[in-house]
């Protein structure tokens, strides 16, 4: 059963939030989102959690965050946060929903959007899937960053969010399986639609400077077969504790402020701003140019 949160959910106080949001520093209408995807290397290896402590971490240092769940196979976001999802992915890509309309207060004023898990993750219309992507650029009205639980299924929708996203995070184990899945991935991301460099984040690591070993083999190979250079992000270390906040729809990170998870996720946070600001830089120096 959900926990749901002790604040009001009402529409007018989320279009009171949405119209604040608009107003700050006088964000035009036509402001794009800077799109961060959080993508699992494999099933299982703690994405969704990563994806949403992040997102506590970027909203309670100010920033304005969106996350959204496009995640096909689980209501992870649903249940990392107490919330009841009002719309499934498959309403968002094949029916006349827009995903402003389920928007919802999350934490820090922070904005979320939990799905229901799709039936046919394979069979959503291309036309559909463009259509979603121009609403999460859209969203730079009210958001800064759209921080987006991709799931781990090479879906159609997946390639889309991998030839647009500014940051493509993917979540691996130090585990010879979870490299070797992730890897895979990649590679058919890659060949679907080439770019220059994704990133990584190594949960669960068991050495304490996170298993760059692992991360240099993996950039090597993909430098060399996939013309992609792979960085490290930052890692998360082992945390028993978990899913005790998840049980108690509780952030990590707030649950448990000093365990060494929470200070890596707040490192890996930073780096999604200072990243964030740099694209934020470079843009405004190609318009003036």
């Amino acid at each position: 059963m959900s926990i749901e949160p002790s604040f009001s959910r009402d529409q007018a106080t989320l279009l009171r939030m949405l119209a604040k949001r608009a107003m700050i520093g006088g964000t035009p209408a036509f402001a794009k989102a800077k799109t961060f995807v959080v993508f699992g290397g494999d099933a299982q290896l703690g994405a969704t959690t990563i994806c949403h402590n992040l997102a506590c971490c970027l909203g309670l240092a100010g920033q304005r965050v969106a996350t959204v769940d496009l995640n096909p196979r689980n209501q992870g976001l649903a249940f990392l946060t107490g919330r009841t999802p009002a719309v499934s992915i498959d309403e968002l890509l094949t029916g006349h929903s827009d995903l402003h309309e389920y928007l919802m207060p999350g934490l820090a004023a922070s904005l979320l959007l939990p799905t229901e898990e799709s039936t046919k993750p394979n069979q959503w219309p291309s036309a559909g899937v463009d259509r979603l992507i121009r609403q999460l650029v859209g969203l730079g009205r009210h958001a800064d960053i759209v921080l987006i639980d991709a799931g781990c299924e090479l879906t159609p929708l997946a390639g889309e969010l991998w030839r647009m996203a500014e940051l493509f995070l993917t979540v691996l184990n130090p585990t010879a399986d979870a490299i070797t899945a992730g890897y895979e991935r990649l590679r058919t991301l890659q060949g679907g639609s080439p770019r220059k460099q994704a990133h990584v984040i190594i949960n669960r690591a068991s050495q304490k400077q996170g298993h760059p070993d692992l991360v240099a083999g993996m950039d090597t190979t993909a430098r060399k077969f996939l013309g992609l250079a792979i960085e490290s992000i930052g890692h998360v270390e082992v945390a028993s504790e978990v899913s005790a906040a998840a049980r108690a729809a509780e952030p990590f990170v707030q649950r448990y402020a000093e365990h060494p998870a929470s200070k890596s996720i707040q490192r890996i946070a930073d780096q999604l701003v200072r990243q964030s600001l740099g694209i934020s830089q470079s843009s405004s120096s190609k318009r003036a140019a």
